[in-house]
């Protein structure tokens, strides 16, 4: 062994640490130098360990009572201090009392020191008091003294003015309204009586009583802030609201007339509100407003459904799908039942509720909510619930699990789709080296063979165009297709008569004779002898006329 080196003893049996040797082998355990082959429970002193724990507690708990009151003696006088400051007026007075505050403070730091003593046993149970509770005696000085106390002086009281004036503007809510700078839009020289921007906020629309209607795209516009777009969408008539739908593709125009217009982001008109007739007494009978409108509103959840009010004592709902009828008519009434104008009206956040502000200071609410359940049954063999509802449906409620046939029947059949008619095609033959007279014709496409059928005469069933002028190809022409020539065909005719009427007469002369019945029998006695005049030429008769009758040749 080397000098320095420790030399280390091979422990005896007699040193092993342990009183167990109860195994298998003690004395091979000693030689392989470990104490034994399994390990011995330890013991703990259980109140040993409690007193240790409640001694450490102790001590916490005593330091920390002693912190704090530290901490309130400090507190107590820092506020005697300032109380006292704050009470002296003058230079002079204030070093009078800070004289005769220190035999005070003596005084009173060694009454606090016995009140502390006496009152330590009372505050080591429970929590010490509330600051404020601490401070309450303190502050009946300020209650003794009269009037105003002087404001404070000192960096202190400069900071806690900042301080005040910051959260003042903080809680003043007109520091909060953005108008700081401006841009001014040229609308027209008229009053500008309807805005509406849409939900992203990038085009606003503006709309006044010089009946134009503007658009303004703040993405478009440079510093000249001129609008992209202007028209008049309801002719001379004033505007009166411009909305964006809650999607931004249409605006809802209410102007001065009784038709309200749905217009697209560009201008171009979607629809137009019909008008109702204005001579029906029941303004719930009409398709439309019959008066001058005042406002309009977009439905918030319906795309296409939006509500108008009118001077004719109506509210309607209308349908962009369905312009020539409103979809319902509300009818504001008085306290009495007679008729009141609404001069503006809305929907509510759930669309579920309308309402309408009226010229007699009233605001009137309607509920839109029909589904209302009328009529309830229920099938003890089925256990389904059957519901009728206000709005014209039937509903059957079922369990999957507890419920049986019934609804469940139809609920897990496919609908049925309409059987398309079915048609017989030729099959097509393609023989590229048949001869053009064998070969069949290419087919084509339906359409294609429409077009080609129509060109066809015969197949097209076309019938032959009236015959203009003379007949040709077996057919006569046709006249009088016209209102002149019917009139020369049937009205502007020569109708002179030619016939000779004693040849007409005498015609019937056998007939007369011998069956007289008439004229004869009144002549039988004073003529029985038939007379005639004598027929005289036509020469005779001119040579008796006068010279200014006679026909100058």
């Amino acid at each position: 062994m080397r000098s320095g080196c420790p030399i280390m003893e091979r422990p005896g049996p007699s040193d092993v640490t342990g009183s167990d040797t109860s195994g298998p082998d003690p004395q091979l355990a000693v030689t392989m130098g470990f104490t034994g082959f399994g390990k011995k429970a330890r013991t703990f002193d259980l109140e040993a360990m409690f007193e240790q724990t409640r001694r450490t507690a102790v001590e916490r708990s005593r330091k920390t009572l002693e912190a704090r009151e530290k901490e309130e003696e400090m507190n107590r006088e820092k506020e005697l201090r300032r109380q006292t400051e704050d009470i002296e007026p003058t230079p002079s007075g204030s070093n009078v009392a800070r004289d005769c505050s220190k035999p005070s403070s003596r005084g009173t730091s060694s009454s606090e020191s016995e009140e502390s003593s006496d009152s330590s046993d009372d505050e080591l149970i429970g929590p010490p008091l509330p600051l404020k509770m601490v401070e309450e005696p303190v502050n009946h000085l300020e209650e003794d003294i009269l009037g105003p106390l002087p404001a404070p002086l000192g960096e202190e009281a400069e900071d806690d003015d900042d301080d005040d004036g910051d959260s003042e503007e903080e809680e003043n809510p007109v520091q909060k309204i953005p108008d700081s700078h401006e841009i001014t839009l040229k609308h027209g020289t008229k009053t500008v009586s309807a805005l509406g921007l849409d939900p992203s906020g990038a085009r606003l629309v503006t709309g006044g009583y010089d009946y134009d209607v503007k658009f303004w795209d703040f993405a478009g516009m440079d510093a000249s802030f001129k609008a992209f777009r202007s028209l008049q969408p309801c002719e001379c008539h004033q505007i009166k609201s411009l909305q964006y739908s809650n999607t931004g593709d249409m605006i809802l125009v209410v102007s001065g007339s009784s038709q309200a217009k749905v217009i697209d982001r560009d201008g171009f008109e979607v629809m137009e509100c019909i008008k109702g007739d204005q001579y029906i007494v029941d303004m719930a009978n009409t398709k439309g407003h019959t008066a001058m409108l005042h406002t309009g509103s977009w439905h918030p959840k319906i795309k296409g459904e939006f509500v108008t009010c009118s001077n004719d004592a109506t509210v309607r709902t209308w349908e962009v799908e369905n312009p020539k009828k409103q979809k319902s008519v509300f009818k504001p009434r008085t306290m009495q039942g007679k008729k009141v104008v609404p001069t503006t009206c809305t929907y509510s956040r759930d669309g579920n509720l309308i309402a309408a502000a009226c010229q007699n200071g009233s605001i009137q609410i309607w509920d839109r909510n029909l589904t209302s359940v009328v009529r309830c049954l229920w099938h003890p063999k089925l256990n389904q619930i059957m519901v009728g509802t206000g709005n014209g449906l039937a509903k059957v409620y079922y369990d999957p699990n507890k419920s049986q046939r019934g609804a469940k029947l139809c609920v897990v059949k496919t609908q049925r789709k309409a059987k398309q008619a079915e048609t017989l095609t030729q099959d097509y033959i393609i023989t590229p080296h048949a001869l053009p007279m064998f070969r069949e014709p290419r087919q084509r496409s339906t359409r294609k063979q429409l077009e080609k059928d129509r060109l066809d005469p015969l197949k097209s069933h076309k019938p032959e165009p009236p015959v203009a002028g003379p007949g040709r190809g077996g057919r006569v022409g046709t006249h009088g297709g016209t209102l002149s020539s019917y009139i020369v065909k049937n009205i502007a005719l020569d109708k002179t008569d030619d016939s000779n009427p004693r040849e007409a007469i005498l015609r019937h002369a056998k007939a007369a004779e011998d069956n007289p019945y008439w004229v004869s029998p009144a002549y039988s006695k004073t003529q029985p002898k038939t007379m005639f005049a004598q027929v005289e030429s036509d020469d005779e008769e001119t040579k008796n006329e006068p010279e200014w009758k006679k026909r100058k040749i």
